[in-house]
């Protein structure tokens, strides 16, 4: 038996060969973003302002949310210094809220967390709380770590526009297949970044003739979302009688992600998307998770919002809404 050899490293030549010929590939997909970019560059200054934009929150920039000065100024270093770093849970780490109490449907019932770029440990455990404690469960973070801003925005541009998805969205598919082989009911609550990769796993599930028996058990909720499409599979929605897999999407109108992200792609996009259209910020603790917890975007129509302090919504509570044109 030959034993096996492993691949030599690319030669930096041979590097900017792929690139070129994954841009060119792409070309329009390359077009379309850079005129997204520059038609809601207007927004770029509110991706983390106002900070503490209400009270009782803890905004991911404010020195107050950490227990340390030094866990701070570790979330600002990791996010400006270009370092390789491993992942701190790959849906390993869960966070349980205060005084809750296990049931046999929240043993059979599984959700994760995906984050945003630039993102280092404390970061996305300060998240992970913050959702924990307004859907009072227990969350399991799919940790994707950051290598600095720069690298993290031109990983995120590959996987979106450039369609290489690489190392962001195989570590977390491979925690979601098992989720749903073992468990009846499957969320994800992914944040900015982490739609592109939620995006991938719904492909890669479609793909997949056993685990497409499965699908039907996944929610999806996308919050911030920069993703450029997201689909749904109308056979098996015809089959269990609500979208499968079931999708919903939150989103700042004055959010500059979200705007060249699912508020530009809604033709591409299954799942009911509910706005607050002069709201302003991107980050997910100060911006977004207590209006949802509100039910601001949406008036208590959602399905998202009926999981709120750890209440369940029945069969009836699907939202039947499709946005692709």
């Amino acid at each position: 038996m030959k034993a096996s050899v492993p691949a030599e490293p690319r030669s930096p030549v041979a590097r900017i060969r792929t690139i070129g010929s994954r841009l060119f590939n792409n070309r329009r997909s390359v077009l379309r973003d850079l005129g997204l970019v520059a038609r809601n560059a207007r927004s770029l200054p509110w991706i983390i302002f106002p900070i503490k934009s209400e009270d009782g929150v803890r905004p991911e920039f404010h020195p107050a949310s950490y227990q340390s000065r030094w866990e701070y100024i570790s979330v600002i270093g990791q996010m400006l210094l270009p370092v390789e770093r491993v992942s701190a849970s790959e849906g390993t780490r869960v966070v349980v809220p205060p005084n809750f109490q296990w049931s046999e449907s929240t043993k059979q019932s599984k959700w994760f967390f995906l984050n945003g770029i630039c993102t280092a440990p404390s970061m996305a455990l300060l998240e992970t709380e913050e959702l924990a404690r307004t859907f009072h469960r227990p969350i399991h973070l799919i940790h994707t770590p950051t290598y600095g801003a720069v690298w993290d925005l031109w990983d995120a541009i590959t996987a979106r526009t450039l369609r290489k998805d690489g190392k962001l969205a195989q570590p977390a598919f491979k925690i979601v297949r098992n989720a749903l082989l073992s468990h009846e009911h499957v969320v994800l609550l992914c944040y900015s970044q982490g739609t592109i990769i939620a995006s991938y796993i719904v492909r890669k599930i479609f793909k997949d003739p056993e685990l497409r028996k499965h699908a039907h058990k996944l929610e999806i909720y996308c919050l911030a979302g920069v993703a450029d499409s997201m689909h749904m599979d109308y056979q098996l929605t015809a089959e269990h009688g609500h979208p499968v897999p079931y999708v919903e999407h939150f989103a700042n109108g004055q959010d500059f992600f979200a705007r060249i992200g699912v508020l530009s792609h809604y033709y591409s996009t299954s799942g009911a998307v509910f706005v607050r259209p002069e709201k302003r910020g991107h980050m997910l603790t100060d911006h977004y998770i207590p209006g949802i917890a509100r039910g601001d975007y949406c008036q208590g129509r959602s399905r998202l919002s009926k999981y709120v302090g750890g209440r369940m919504p029945g069969d009836e509570d699907y939202v039947a809404f499709d946005r692709r044109r």
